[in-house]
């Protein structure tokens, strides 16, 4: 148990050094005044982010509904012609995801608990309706 205690104590020198301080605030020039923000404006971010997000995935969920519809035919007979998927159309569709994932990752570096878990849910359900959307276009090739 020595190297444990030398871990610890090793940790312990360098918070002192620091002064309580991460190692990667000191390099970054940030320094002891960054503070998390009040847990209101945490919330309210959070709520505000939640409705925006919501309205994004019912937009892609609506649009989903909308190319499928439009590129099934009448039952029982196949669609009339293929068409390839291009780059850009894959592009908008993980677009949402990705936007999610990068605001789940900004505001877990702010510091904003709340709204890290809320947009790291809706980046899941983003996610999973990409998922369904590339398949979708996928299955009309």
């Amino acid at each position: 148990m020595a190297w444990w205690e030398r871990i610890r104590n090793g940790i312990g020198g360098l918070r002192r050094r620091f002064g309580g301080r991460s190692v990667t605030d000191e390099d970054e020039g940030i320094g002891a005044e960054r503070q998390r923000p009040s847990r209101l404006t945490d919330a309210a971010v959070a709520l505000l982010l939640a409705v925006a997000d919501a309205a994004a995935l019912a937009g892609v969920a609506l649009l989903m509904f909308i190319v499928g519809m439009s590129h099934s035919g009448p039952p029982g007979r196949t669609p009339a012609k293929s068409e390839d998927v291009s780059l850009l159309q894959l592009a908008v569709v993980w677009f949402i995801p990705c936007a999610l994932a990068v605001s789940c990752y900004v505001h877990a570096r702010l510091r904003m608990p709340t709204t890290t878990v809320v947009q790291g849910l809706f980046c899941v359900i983003g996610t999973t309706l990409a998922i369904g959307e590339t398949n979708m276009l996928l299955s009309f090739t």
